[in-house]
């Protein structure tokens, strides 16, 4: 076919050259231009950026019928993201997979990295972290439930539902505690049950349990919907409502000058295991406005940057309480200003003298903000943070055979290794000491509930 096209193309060029044939010759050019243009479509199709992969079971067996989402995304290069990790149009796109368990999404968008999570019937959810559409094929191996034949007792099942009472597919359910007999724990599910599930595309969800287990504590989050916690009892069928929340907007700036390019982020006020939430994020624009989407309705939250991004900067925002309002509704913040960060220079002084063990780490961690910091302390013991706002803060300080001793008058006694207190300038020369021990009693503490653990008051170093 090709010999034959090309050998008439050949004769009609030199018949043109006689001046002959000039409609065959018309009819050639527009032939010509025809096949430019789908060979043009043809190459620009071939490089649409494509997320392309395989699930298999744990064995290596490809799942046909398994569902592949593609949950968030962010910039392949750089730390800001211009939305919201699920606001970008990829998000929410679902597909597949085909008998030989391969899945194809296009097209997407080149220039960002997407998590993909991937659930089929009969076995745990799992993510696929950094899916690449320009470099390589993903994959997936899913786990079938830890516990398949568990009674029903020990079973955590439901149905997700939205607004209208539609069925919301693809939410994920995070474990992160459970109760058994007559104490809770959180953190964690220590083997206990399954630590997340998803739905499958009418809105059910599977959590299967070990024994004795009689509820877990559950984040359930879905895409165009505000993050709920809640506990669900073993042994029933749960039907959940979700809210679309509340859209939290504002603008941050320097002097009256927009602050671009910025994270901000957002947790609840109340930190107790079972209600605390956080992971609500947003970017600043060029002009420095940004907005935080499906924020749970009247609630109180901190709403802060990141230190380690604001050192770059020399400004820092100290943690903003808000208060949203009722379901769909709008909460402006008006406009933040940051200021000079602070900077707290320091030493870990050893009573005895001696050095302290190779790599020893310092953890500093907003009290209100949902961001912290963790550096090496030097061989010399000398230690600096920068970026840092004003706000109570803590220290956290683990060394074998040592605890922070009582020259420390910021000492946390009811927390082991820890240092709290208010920063509200640079701080120099910090002093941090440590003495041969182990930890105190709990009755070793300060009567005075204030002075035990002293959030409330200005952070100073030990007096030596």
């Amino acid at each position: 076919m090709k010999i034959s096209f090309f050998k008439q193309v050949g004769k009609m060029e030199r018949n043109v050259m006689k001046g002959k044939n000039r409609d065959s010759a018309r009819r050639l050019l527009q032939s010509l231009a025809g096949l430019l243009l789908c060979l043009g479509a043809v190459a620009q199709s071939a490089e649409q950026p494509r997320l392309e992969g395989i699930i298999m079971d744990a064995k290596g067996r490809p799942l046909a019928n398994a569902n592949v989402y593609v949950y968030t995304a962010k910039p392949r290069e750089g730390d800001a993201a211009a939305l919201c990790p699920t606001c970008y149009p990829e998000c929410g796109k679902k597909v597949r997979t085909d008998e030989q368990g391969h899945f194809n999404i296009e097209p997407v968008n080149g220039d960002l990295l997407y998590r993909l999570l991937v659930t089929a019937r009969g076995y745990r959810a799992d993510f696929i972290k950094d899916a690449d559409p320009l470099f390589g094929s993903a994959e997936a191996r899913l786990k079938a439930h830890k516990w398949p034949d568990a009674p029903l007792e020990r079973k955590v099942i439901g149905k997700i539902i939205d607004p209208e009472g539609k069925p919301v597919a693809g939410a994920v359910l995070n474990v992160d505690g459970y109760k058994n007999g007559q104490y809770s724990s959180y953190g964690g599910v220590n083997g206990k049950a399954e630590t997340y599930s998803a739905t499958d595309e009418n809105g059910e969800f599977l959590i299967t349990c070990s024994n004795g287990v009689m509820a877990v504590s559950t984040t359930i989050e879905a895409r165009g919907l505000a993050k709920r916690k809640i506990w669900l009892d073993a042994g029933t069928a749960h039907l959940l409502r979700m809210k679309h929340g509340v859209e939290v907007s504002g603008r941050l700036v320097k002097d009256g000058n927009p602050v671009p390019g910025v994270n901000v982020s957002m947790n609840t006020q109340d930190r107790e295991s079972g209600v605390y939430m956080r992971g609500f994020d947003g970017t600043t624009g060029p002009d420095g406005r940004f907005t935080i989407p499906n924020v749970p309705a009247n609630t109180r939250f901190y709403l802060s940057t990141k230190i380690k991004e604001m050192a770059k900067l020399g400004v820092a925002l100290s943690p903003q309480l808000v208060s949203t309002g009722g379901d769909e509704s709008v909460s402006k913040v008006g406009d933040l200003t940051v200021r000079p960060a602070f900077t707290m220079r320091g030493k870990v002084v050893v009573a005895d003298g001696g050095p302290l063990p190779a790599n020893t780490r310092l953890y500093l961690g907003l009290e209100n903000g949902a961001d912290g910091q963790q550096i090496t302390v030097k061989d010399d013991g000398t230690f600096e943070f920068k970026g840092l706002p004003a706000d109570a803060v803590s220290l956290s300080l683990r060394v074998n055979g040592y605890r922070i001793s009582a020259k420390n008058p910021n000492k946390d006694w009811l927390n082991e290794g820890m240092i709290v207190g208010r920063l509200e300038g640079d701080l120099e020369n910090f002093i941090i000491h440590l003495e041969k021990g182990d930890r105190f009693e709990r009755d070793s503490a300060p009567p005075d509930s204030a002075d035990a653990q002293p959030r409330g008051k200005l952070l100073r170093g030990a007096k030596l």
